[in-house]
């Protein structure tokens, strides 16, 4: 179970990464300037941030067990 805590810590500080990135993108548009397809970016920091959102309940639903 150590490993599974381990991977839920860095899938938690990944999560807060893609989520602080997202905000930056939506607030902050000096912030994206280098980005053409500021849509496309967005896109794929909410399916960054849904997969692991659901990594790590999987894995907190395998440690409530």
């Amino acid at each position: 179970m150590n490993y599974l805590k381990a991977i839920l810590k860095k899938l938690e500080g990944q999560l807060e990464i893609e989520t602080e990135d997202l905000d930056v993108y939506i607030t902050t548009p000096v912030g994206v300037g280098e980005h053409a397809n500021i849509g496309e970016e967005i896109e794929k920091k909410i399916e960054n941030i849904d997969s692991l959102q659901s990594k790590i309940e999987t894995i907190k639903n395998i440690l409530n067990t």
